[in-house]
């Protein structure tokens, strides 16, 4: 039974965004991609305890890298 340590953010088509709040899910109730999204962000973990991932803080975004003059990247 896989558990969402967190509320999970995601776009099953593309262009409408879902929220799956945490909690404990039975099996085959969270659709696939959405445990594969949950695993790569580290929120997820099995009722097996074989894939528990911690629900650290999600790293902070890279800075933009400077601009020129022209507007182009350095």
């Amino acid at each position: 039974m896989p558990e969402l340590l967190r509320e999970l953010k995601w776009s099953p088509d593309g262009c409408i965004v879902e929220s799956i709040p945490a909690g404990v899910y039975s099996d085959g109730e969270l659709p696939a991609r959405a445990e594969e999204i949950a695993t790569e962000l580290g929120i997820i973990k099995f009722g097996d305890g074989d894939d528990h991932v911690s629900a650290g803080p999600e790293p902070e975004p890279e800075p933009e890298p400077e601009k020129t003059k022209r507007g182009k990247a350095k």
